[in-house]
């Protein structure tokens, strides 16, 4: 019996990891803390739109930004963080789907012009 898939995380480069633990989730944002990469997106696989989704890159002060969506454009929030460590924190929580998960930040809805 072959076991599905729940996440799938993706770099600028085009890597892909399905299921990655909370350690890789930090050794990818590593990579982008060095500058190896800009980004990165967890996508919820149960979600065919592949419109739920976690991603986050750093800013050139080098604190973070982090956004989900929840499988719409009106479910579609944003926040910055002061670190690499703060962005894992809610990434990884959202990964394993910890109760009230977004509750440790403030979020904004984010709006796109049509």
């Amino acid at each position: 019996m072959q076991v599905q898939s729940v996440l799938k995380a993706f770099n600028e480069s085009g890597q892909t990891w399905e299921d990655p633990s909370e350690d890789l989730l930090f050794m990818l944002l590593e990579d982008i803390e060095r500058g190896d990469e800009k980004f990165l997106i967890v996508e919820r696989l149960a979600d065919a739109t592949q419109q739920t989704y976690i991603q986050s890159a750093r800013n050139d002060d080098g604190t973070y930004v982090v956004e989900y969506r929840d499988g719409s454009p009106q479910e579609h929030f944003g926040t910055n963080v002061d670190d690499m460590r703060s962005a894992h924190a809610l990434i990884a929580a959202w990964a394993i789907e910890l109760p009230k998960w977004s509750e440790s930040a403030i979020w904004s809805r984010i709006r796109f012009e049509s």
